[in-house]
């Protein structure tokens, strides 16, 4: 397979999985919210969580925050790896790092590093001077 398509369908699925953590922390909110709100309807006042909701809430984030490392590895293995660089995966990828900005402490780090780096290389991405 040619080099510059795997890039794009790595960058594809990277960008697919740099989701998955807001997928767990729903998940969990979910459990968590019936799992009370089943409490409140037929139980007593004492809130308890069984231990099989406690877990699956958990795993759900875990797995999450797994698949974010997962995604980072394959965005960083499209550009740098595979030399995808493409205008719509440099948008994405600002727009990820702008995001992770608001993780403190270590999204903010990383991504202060991505976007300095985003934006050092634009050039590589074929957007020049110009961002119209």
């Amino acid at each position: 397979m040619h080099k510059e398509i795997l890039g794009k369908y790595v960058a594809i699925l990277g960008a697919i999985l740099f989701l998955s953590p807001l997928w767990g922390i729903a998940d969990t909110y979910f459990i968590m919210s019936s799992t009370f709100q089943e409490i409140t309807l037929f139980g007593t006042n004492e809130p308890k969580m069984p231990k099989e909701e406690m877990s699956s809430a958990a795993l759900s984030t875990v797995l999450g925050f797994f698949l974010f490392l997962v995604s980072i590895c394959l965005l960083a293995i499209s550009v740098v790896g595979l030399s995808y660089r493409s205008k719509w995966l440099f948008w994405t990828l600002t727009i990820y790092s702008t995001v992770l900005l608001l993780v403190f402490p270590v999204g903010t780090l990383f991504g202060i590093m991505v976007l300095s780096a985003l934006f050092l290389s634009r050039k590589k991405f074929g957007l020049g001077d110009n961002f119209t």
